[in-house]
């Protein structure tokens, strides 16, 4: 298990891509009350399952953020190319776990942005405050924002990394990449 001090979130590995070849990786996500939800992005290379464990989670797809709520037990499942974002804005914690098919970079995404916020480098919302941490963060994660061109996207994910390699943000960060 891994966790933010911060925000209180913790994540849990269920089965690993490891296991399965890259096939799935499937994790279980505490999210504290009142959680506010990361940007809306989409993503290219894989889908999502999200399922409402203990609690209820607040979805919002598409640009206009249609809001769904999954309550304990219910099921959505986002398709590649399509914006969505999550939270629970609730007055009690929500327990999820979502699958990515195949295995994407969410959980070594997280496994660094949990461990620079643990050092205290986050921002107020939970997410690496250095801006070349952040993008190697939304890099990794693959998570790409509906209002900027893809291509553009890739470029910026490209520079952010030589310029973190050069640098040596990369050589400090790669220590939460368990």
């Amino acid at each position: 298990m891994i966790g933010n001090r911060g925000t209180g979130e913790t994540l849990t590995m269920l089965v690993s891509e490891e296991e399965n070849g890259g096939a799935v990786q499937l994790y279980r996500v505490l999210l504290p009350a009142h959680r506010p939800s990361p940007p809306l992005h989409y993503h290219v290379a894989f889908t999502e399952t999200f399922t409402a464990v203990e609690g209820t989670l607040d979805m919002y797809l598409g640009r206009e953020r249609r809001h769904l709520r999954l309550n304990a037990g219910e099921s959505m499942t986002v398709q590649l190319y399509q914006p969505h974002t999550f939270a629970n804005t609730s007055n009690q914690p929500c327990t999820m776990t979502v699958e990515t098919s195949p295995a994407g970079g969410v959980v070594k995404a997280f496994q660094l942005a949990y461990g620079v916020a643990n050092d205290g480098g986050a921002a107020k919302d939970g997410l690496p405050r250095n801006v070349l941490v952040r993008l190697r963060f939304v890099a990794i994660s693959q998570g790409f924002l509906p209002v900027l061109p893809l291509a553009f996207q890739r470029t910026v994910f490209a520079v952010a990394t030589l310029l973190a390699t050069i640098s040596g943000v990369e050589g400090r960060v790669t220590r939460y990449l368990v």
